[in-house]
């Protein structure tokens, strides 16, 4: 999965600059390319969108080969996907398909947004792809309609699908309005990419809408992230054009687009944005084409989960686009209608609960008053631009004369920086009563600007994050994830691993994240006789924290899964995701992964080692790196190892080139190492597939101990 070494470089050496340099150059499809058994890469999905209630066929892009899939895994409820058979000769030899022709078919009932997807293969699962499903037909571009004059016609309502495929594109749609109307185009694309595995440049699309004649009527750039957004007033009938193009005149085969065009009310933001699951909720409707004092009655299941999610508001009997809301089930302080500009006009809320307002106008403020005792610890954490709001939200906790005690501008949340706030574990510093200010960053209003601020007493916990979004198995062999805990609000032991839906056949030895440090892992071995199968599976964390005169909480969390890219430069990244799935393939390069002792005991100041050999598959002689943690660049991405407990470089035999096929691993304590008991690490063996991306294989779990 992650790149260690090249060839030509020692064990323990550093990197050549020059070396990665011309790595980096010289593009990531081919460069390291070791195997022949790389798992499909999804670039793109054409056309972009799938209609509610209908069933549509697509052309499906990836790196690497798609030959032989066989399902697809979506993301939510209401979408199905299909593989659309390939005619093959009995004598054809197995074909390298980079593209294959799928089927989406979606339920009247489906909520419209983006859905993750990824296709089952040969080869092993995919990456994850994006499908944006709306409500309007779905109109696939003609590659011929770059100038004016060859427009492609369009019939509206439609959700227009396209690709700004090469430098200079530009394409045009021709569409003809019979009387005065107003229209929406809502674009998805540069959104879409950010999950790709293998895209290291963006799309930054702009839309311009023109008279039959070419002259400019209206433009957009940026309103979602890059993504344009634009509103229109036809007042005279006739035949306008689209255009669609990158800001830069680049263009990229899979620089896919989608532009939703109607008259019905597109929906940006309701309010107030926070909901409680079971209960009837009036929502207003902000956003475009909407008239004023629209409203709509919303009531979530009672058991939706709390967080952000996404919802289909109706009016006046038909559902519209999709818009997003905050699940809680603390009680909510909902703005009202009076003054609440200044400390002393503060609306007052109790904790723990949700406070949702929207800030009107220009330098408007909302304030909200609350008390609180000395040695209360409380945590605030702002909504409002990950659910889309206009809103850049500031926020301040002032005393009761005014003065300022701690603010939060942006956070980062899931590995992804947003303007949200997070103000984690405020300590009160004495009994009395406190302000809660919150305005716009750059003190603009207008209804867009909503917000939610969920207020909470800082108990202990910690969250979970899966470092990778699938795991690929074969028959007889071993793989492994990583799991990183991040601890909060004096939550300090030990985090045990549990693991739940695996496919038939398919074992986990779950290990555990130690006190004071952020990994653990997980190693999946599949049976020599398990079945073909992709599932997507959960990941459980459980601890205990210890209660002063009471009984030790219990503390869960469920894991979010994380996808790994390769970012320009030669970078890693992560970008969260809905899915880990794992899944059990035909025989990969390495098809054994064996060790000379898995019980490694070692007192402090001691070296183990550990013979590792491997088994090829016929013919593959790329090189194989051996490690027992994740690493690219020198960067640790996993390490389960305990404290004090390193991988010698100098005495290990980490690289297997050729037909090699038996390295070592030492593991060495210093002189300080702590104890521990029974620790569990992985020996992997990792094969290249590009700079940043590797197929990881692991032997037996291998148990360190480090005794007194």
């Amino acid at each position: 999965m992650l790149l260690q070494r090249p060839g030509n470089v020692t064990a323990g050496a550093g990197w050549p600059l020059t070396l990665v340099l011309a790595w980096c150059l010289a593009g990531s499809s081919a460069v390291m390319a070791q195997t022949n058994n790389s798992y499909p890469m999804l670039m793109s999905v054409k056309p972009a969108a799938a209609q509610v209630g209908a069933t549509t066929e697509h052309e499906l892009s990836a790196r690497y080969n798609l030959a032989g899939a066989t399902r697809i895994l979506v993301s939510g409820t209401g979408v199905a996907g299909e593989i659309v058979p390939v005619e093959t000769k009995p004598d054809d030899k197995k074909p390298n398909l980079p593209k294959i022709r799928v089927k989406f078919t979606v339920a009247p009932d489906a909520l419209p947004g983006v859905r993750d997807f990824r296709v089952f293969t040969p080869q092993g699962v995919s990456t994850v792809g994006q499908l944006v499903v709306g409500r309007d037909p779905v109109v696939s571009e003609n590659p011929d309609n770059d100038t004016r004059d060859k427009a492609q016609v369009v019939s509206l309502p439609a959700m227009i699908c396209g690709t700004i495929e090469k430098a200079e594109d530009l394409d045009f749609y021709r569409f003809k309005i019979d009387a005065p109307t107003s229209l929406v185009f809502a674009v998805q694309s540069q959104r879409l990419l950010n999950r790709l595995h293998d895209m290291q440049t963006r799309v930054d699309p702009l839309i311009t809408l023109r008279t039959a004649a070419g002259g400019v009527l209206a433009t957009s750039d940026n309103h979602y992230a890059g993504d344009p957004l634009l509103f229109h007033t036809f007042t005279e009938p006739g035949e306008y054009l689209l255009e669609v193009r990158d800001v830069r005149y680049q263009g990229n085969g899979d620089w896919t687009y989608a532009v939703e065009v109607h008259n019905r009310p597109f929906v940006t933001q309701v309010s107030p944005l926070v909901v409680a699951p079971g209960e009837a909720t009036a929502l207003a409707l902000v956003g475009l084409n909407v008239p004023a004092g629209a409203t709509s009655s919303l009531t979530l299941p009672a058991e939706t989960p709390p967080g952000l999610t996404g919802i289909s508001p109706t009016f006046e009997g038909r559902p519209l686009n999709d818009a997003t809301v905050l699940v809680s089930r603390l009680p909510r302080t909902l703005e009202t209608t009076q003054p609440n500009n200044t400390v002393d006009q503060g609306q007052p809320f109790t904790i723990p609960g949700v406070v949702a307002g929207t800030i009107e106008s220009e330098s408007d403020v909302d304030c909200y008053t609350l008390e609180a005792k000395a040695g209360d610890r409380l945590t605030f954490r702002v909504v409002a631009r990950q659910a889309w709001s206009a809103m850049d939200p500031y926020l301040r906790i002032l005393n009761d004369k005014g003065a300022v005690l701690a603010e939060a501008d942006d956070a980062t949340v899931r590995r992804v920086q947003t303007a949200d706030g997070w103000l984690e574990n405020w300590g009160v510093p004495a009994d009395g009563k406190y302000t809660l200010d919150i305005r716009d960053l750059h003190l603009r209003g207008g209804p867009q600007l909503t917000y939610a601020i969920e207020i909470t007493r800082a108990e202990p916990h910690f969250l979970l994050e899966l470092d990778t979004d699938k795991t690929l198995l074969a028959p007889g062999v071993g793989s492994v994830f990583y799991v990183r805990g991040l601890r909060k609000n004096g939550f300090a032991g030990d985090i045990a691993l549990a693991v739940e839906g695996l496919p038939v056949g398919v074992t986990a030895t779950c290990g555990r994240i130690l006190a004071g440090l952020p990994d653990g892992v997980v190693i999946l071995h599949a049976a020599p006789d398990a079945p073909f199968d992709a599932r997507n599976i959960r990941v459980v964390g459980t601890a205990t924290h210890p209660v002063p005169n009471g009984e030790p909480l219990t503390l869960t969390a469920v894991a979010e899964p994380l996808q790994e890219y390769y970012s320009p430069g030669g970078g890693r990244g992560n970008y969260p995701v809905d899915l880990h799935t794992v899944s059990v393939a035909e025989p990969m390069d390495v098809r054994s992964v064996k060790l000379s002792q898995t019980d490694i005991r070692l007192k402090p100041g001691e070296s183990q080692k550990i013979e590792v050999t491997i088994e090829r598959a016929p013919g593959f002689t790329g090189n194989v790196t051996l490690d027992v943690l994740y690493q690219h660049l020198e960067s640790p991405f996993g390490n389960s190892l305990p404290k004090g407990v390193t991988l010698d470089g100098g005495n290990s035999k980490t690289l297997l080139t050729g037909s090699e096929t038996r390295g070592m691993i030492t593991l060495k304590a210093a002189a300080d190492a702590p104890a521990v008991e029974r620790q569990l690490i992985p020996v992997m063996a990792h094969v290249s597939i590009n700079f940043v991306m590797k197929l990881t294989f692991a032997g037996e779990p291998v148990w360190v101990t480090v005794e007194k």
